[in-house]
Order: structure tokens, then C-alpha cells, then sequence
């Protein structure tokens, strides 16, 4: 499947050295460029090494034996190949032209072998994934190092409207000075000027690092950085815990530990980050990544010293699921998904047959049950010890006449109502009306009364006591389903007229009552339908002119001045302008005192009260 060592591409531009990784989608290989670099000296040939990343989609296509090309097995199958290697390249060539010092450069993209090829840089380095998987939980100071500085490479590509959308451990690298690299976009989506996301509708997650919203095919149409600020959050709780977080979509039923439950070692300020960034509701996170990065507390490290020995924590296995359906925020059905990376059969009978080939692991376990087993044991003695002690001092006490009357007398009742409960449970009737003479009859024989009681509570001791047949059910939980549904019928309706504060605050009472995917999934469509309702109402006040870059020129209604808006209805060029006309570097807006400011097609203000343009 995979193409040869030393194989060549791009007339010998590049050479393949051996592969370094394997997913659904491609085969990474490291590689040697050769290239030439310019200097004081002329121009020298040089070899720098890279990585390459060959789109190979492993469900659909082979590789032809004799020509090394990717073929695919079916027309079907051909289609999709063909649609996913243009957004392959179309997203790799965006890349390109993105570059920051936390993410992995993209040099080149090109098609050959009738497939697509990405050089990128080369990182000497490791994941953090390994990191993890090597040290153990590692400590919040390196943890919080790393996720500031990919933070700022999130904040950085948000600013350009792509979302990454695969945001985990396994996708963060350490280089060689100890920085960290965000690294495999080839799931990320672009969102064009009208906001609307130009990537196909494929649906790609990984389990317990992504949003819910990326379980639905409606979930990432309009841009959000809601789920990479989700998957930051549940990196941290990943690297700080050992755990892979409950799936977003799982935790109406599974709940969340809290990071702290896991690691004590957390600190407070970090957890409640951790919290409101893996919020259900996207609305309920922070706005950005760079509002998340200020509320986490400040820490150093040096990446360059030998970091501090963390507490060894097992490590769970990554899974990237690949969805193509419609369905909103169902649960993978069989046949329907692709196992992207999973760990193999064999390295979990390796896993296994080690561990319980470990002699110090089996001391430990058995060493634990034996002491837990005491441990029981002991607390059962007590407890028995101090229940009998507890009869005998009752016994003592009415021997030696220490017991009022009436004392007496509600010991005999309850002594008449067990013995009633334990009749009825039998089959047989107890008449009410011999109560009271029975109640005599044991007061007047006090010593008979002692004796009966001493077995009866003994017997209790043994036995628990019989639930009467005309007991009522517990009613809490059938209140609190009442109460849920009601509340959630109330904002569905409030919904279907447009009330969307009032259906916002039906269902957040009826999450609060009761969490289920239902009312969760309400509550992003009644957030979607209200924000929705906000720009219609915004666009609603202008009159559409023309394109101007990712902008509209518009004239607004209340007061016929023209400017510029943006897909949604926000003035980015204030709409105090007599009149609009082409300029050299992008519009003249004509001012009331016949002067013009000149903006690009950014928005930006470049020229200022100019007489002429």
C-alpha cells in the first residue's frame, strides 16, 4: 500500500525515506528535499529534511502494483476520493500561506500518482500523546506552557476564519526546543466571506475531544470557535487526568468527573477553565480562545530543563471517527462509521498478556483485596458489636425499672405494629380493635414484654424489617419528570413563535431539572434561531448596494448615508457617507463636507479627508 523507500516525486524534487504514520484519510512519510539556498557564498545545494503526506483513503482505494498510482474500486467510491482530494488541496493551499511559529509550515501541495501530495517542515520532536503515554498525568506548569502556545496559534487561524476541528494530544508536537507545533489540518474547514463553510459536509471526530455540535452535519455551517475551544479544554483534561473526557455526546447519561476527582494536584482556577470550555452548550463557553487563555493562571517552566516527575496515570486510546450522514446528534449506528485510528487487536494482546505477566501488578492487586476484605470485616464487627450492645443496655434498663410507663408503652406500640406488618406480609389480618388489649396485656407483664422485645430487635438485627403492602411509592422522581416535561413543552412552543427568550429560559430550567440530548439540542437551536433573528432584524435596517471584498456596501434606511456591513448586519464601515465611488485602493466614501476616506477591501481605513481620489 505504501509507496517504496527512495521512491521519487516531483522529478526527484523530493525523495521518500521510509513512512513515519498511517491513517483514513493518508500516509505520512519522512523525505529529503533537495533544494538550493542563496548566501553570501552564491547558491548552494543543500538536502533538508520534511515530512510528506499522501492522500490515501484507505476504505475506497489500492495502489496499482506496476505504476505505483492510487486507483479506486468503484465509481462511487471514485466520486468521493475525487471530492475529498479537493478539499484536500484546497485546504493544504490556504495552509500554505498561513505560517506561525506554533504551527507546522505547509511548503508545497502537488498531484501526482493521481493523488495529492503536501511537503510540509519537518519536526524533530514528539507528540504529546506519547508524552503521555510515556511520563504519565503531566504537571499543570508544562501542561498550561504548551496550551498557550497553541492557543495562540488557534487564536491566530480563527482570525482567518478556519477552525481546525481535530484538536487532541495526538496532534500536538514538542520540537527540539521544547515548543509546541500544531500539526494535521486535513480536517479543518474555511469559512468564505458570507460566513458559510466551503469544506465538504464529511463529519470527522475524535472521540471525547470533540463538541456535540460536530456530531450534526448543521453543527458547523456557520463559523464558531466553539468546538476548537471544547477540544482545548478537553486537551487539558486529558493531559492533567490520564482520562479521555465522556463523549460530548454521552454525557446526558455519563457525566463529566470533574478534573480534580482524578488529579488533586489541579489547581482550582484551572479546573473551572477546563468546565466551561467542554460546556454542552456553545454558547455556554468562552467566546474565544484568547478569553480562555486569560483566565488560566500564570505559570512558568522551562522547556529546555528536565521536567519534574509526574504521577504515572494509564492512558486511554484515541478514536477519529468519520460520519456521513445527516441525522442530528444520533449515536453511531453499525455500517455507518470508519475507524480512523484504533489500537490493534495485537497491541491489546500484547497490553494484556504484559500486564498479567507483571508479578509486582498481581502483589499489588491481591495485597489491595486482602486488605479491603479485612477492612470490611472490621467495620461489619462494629457495627454488630455496637448494635447488640445497644439492645443489651435497653434490656438492662427495663429490668432494672428505669423505663417510665409511657416509655414503655410506644415500645410495646411499635413492638404490636412490627409484629402487624410482618402478618400482613403473610397473608394474614390483624384486627385493629385488639391493639389496645394487647398493649395492656404486655404492660401489665413488663418482664414477657423485655423478653419479646430483646428477640424481636435481634431478629431485626438479622433480618430487615418488611415493607408494609400499602407503602407509596417514592414520588420525587416522578415530580421531577413532570416538571422536565412540562418545562420542555413550554419551550418548544415558545420556540415555534419566535419567543426565544422565553423558550431559553423554559429549557435551561428543564436542563437544570433534568439533562437529556433533547433539551441540549433545543438549546443550541433556540441560541442558532435567536442569533439568526438578530441579523435578519440588523440586515433588515440597510439597503444592499454591492460586493466590497468580504463586505457589502449599504445605505441605511434611518438616515439614506452610506457605508459598509458584514454578513452579519455589523457596520464595519459607519454609514455616514453622501455617496460612494472607485477608488485606486478600494472605495472613495464621499463625506458631508465633500472630502473622501479611502477603505480597502478589508475595511481598512487608508486615506482620510483627501479632496480628491
Amino acid at each position: 500500500m505504501n509507496l517504496p523507500n527512495e521512491h521519487l516525486l516531483q522529478n526527484g524534487k523530493y525523495r521518500l525515506t521510509h513512512v513515519v504514520g498511517q491513517g483514513g484519510f493518508g500516509i505520512t512519510y519522512k523525505g529529503i528535499w533537495f533544494t538550493e539556498v542563496k548566501g553570501p557564498l552564491g547558491t548552494v545545494k543543500t538536502e533538508v529534511p520534511i515530512c510528506i503526506k499522501e492522500y490515501f483513503f484507505k476504505d475506497y482505494c489500492y495502489r496499482d502494483p506496476d505504476t505505483l498510482a492510487v486507483r479506486v474500486h468503484s465509481e462511487t467510491g471514485k466520486q468521493l476520493f475525487d471530492k475529498f482530494k479537493e478539499k484536500l488541496i484546497k485546504e493544504a493551499r490556504i495552509l500554505s500561506e498561513v505560517h506561525h511559529p506554533y504551527i507546522v509550515n505547509v511548503l508545497e501541495v502537488f498531484e501526482e500518482h493521481n493523488t495529492a501530495y503536501i511537503a510540509m517542515e519537518y519536526i524533530d520532536g514528539y507528540s504529546l500523546k506519547s508524552l503521555l503515554e510515556k511520563e504519565g498525568i503531566l504537571p499543570e506548569n508544562q501542561v498550561l506552557y504548551y496550551i498557550r502556545q497553541i492557543g495562540e496559534a488557534l487564536q491566530f487561524v480563527h482570525e482567518k476564519n478556519i477552525l481546525h476541528l481535530d484538536i487532541k494530544p495526538s496532534n500536538i508536537l514538542i520540537d527540539k526546543n521544547g515548543n509546541a507545533r500544531l500539526i494535521d489540518f486535513g480536517v479543518s474547514k474555511r469559512y468564505d466571506i458570507e460566513q458559510e463553510e466551503t469544506s465538504t459536509t464529511m463529519l470527522t471526530l475524535s472521540k471525547g475531544f470533540a463538541a456535540i455540535e460536530q456530531y450534526d452535519n448543521e453543527g458547523i455551517q456557520q463559523f464558531s470557535p466553539g468546538p476548537d475551544i471544547y477540544s482545548l479544554g478537553a486537551t487539558i483534561y486529558n493531559l492533567l487526568t490520564g482520562k479521555i473526557p465522556t463523549e460530548s455526546i454521552l454525557r446526558a447519561t455519563r457525566p463529566l468527573k470533574r478534573p480534580r476527582e482524578l488529579n488533586p494536584a489541579i489547581s482550582e482556577q484551572t479546573e473551572a477553565v477546563i468546565l466551561r470550555a467542554m460546556q454542552i452548550i456553545p454558547t455556554d463557553r468562552y467566546a474565544s480562545i484568547k478569553e480562555l487563555l486569560s483566565k488560566l493562571p500564570q505559570t512558568t517552566f522551562n522547556p529546555l530543563l528536565p521536567a519534574a516527575s509526574a504521577t504515572t496515570s494509564p492512558t486511554e486510546e484515541e478514536t477519529t471517527l468519520v460520519y456521513q450522514r445527516n441525522s442530528q446528534f444520533s449515536l453511531p449506528l453499525d455500517g455507518e462509521e470508519t475507524m480512523v485510528a484504533t489500537p490493534s487487536a495485537q497491541s491489546q494482546e500484547k497490553q494484556i498478556s504484559a500486564q498479567s505477566a507483571n508479578p509486582s501488578r498481581i502483589k499489588r492487586i491481591t495485597a489491595m483485596l486482602i486488605g479491603f476484605v479485612a477492612l470490611v470485616s472490621a467495620a461489619f464487627t462494629i457495627f454488630w458489636q455496637r448494635e447488640h450492645t445497644e439492645i443489651n443496655d435497653k434490656s438492662t434498663s427495663l429490668q432494672e425499672g428505669n423505663i417510665s410507663s409511657e416509655s414503655l408503652s410506644t415500645i410495646s406500640k411499635k413492638e404490636v405494629q412490627i409484629q402487624a406488618e410482618e402478618e400482613d406480609v403473610k397473608g394474614e389480618s390483624i384486627d385493629k380493635e385488639s391493639v389496645p388489649h394487647t398493649q395492656e396485656a404486655e404492660i401489665s407483664t413488663p418482664s414477657s414484654t423485655v423478653n419479646t422485645l430483646s428477640q424481636q430487635e435481634e431478629k431485626q438485627q438479622a433480618t430487615p424489617p418488611s415493607k408494609p403492602l400499602d407503602s407509596k411509592p417514592i414520588q420525587p422522581s416522578i415530580n421531577v419528570e413532570n416538571q422536565y416535561q412540562t418545562l420542555l413543552q413550554s419551550g418548544k412552543e415558545k420556540l415555534a413563535k419566535a419567543d426565544f427568550a422565553g423558550a431559553k429560559t423554559d429549557l435551561t430550567q428543564a436542563k437544570e431539572t433534568k439533562l437529556t440530548e433533547e433539551v441540549v439540542r433545543l438549546l443550541i437551536q433556540c441560541d442558532e434561531q435567536a442569533e439568526q433573528k438578530q441579523i435578519t432584524d440588523r440586515l433588515a435596517q440597510y439597503e444592499e448596494k454591492m460586493a466590497f471584498g468580504r463586505y457589502k456596501i449599504v445605505r441605511k434606511k434611518a438616515n439614506n448615508k452610506y457605508g459598509a456591513i458584514d454578513t452579519k448586519g455589523e457596520e464595519r464601515i459607519p454609514c455616514k457617507y453622501i455617496s460612494v465611488g472607485i477608488a485606486e485602493q478600494g472605495r472613495a466614501f464621499e463625506r458631508p463636507d465633500n472630502l473622501f476616506d479611502i477603505y480597502n477591501t478589508e475595511g481598512i481605513l487608508v486615506g482620510e479627508g483627501l479632496s480628491y481620489y
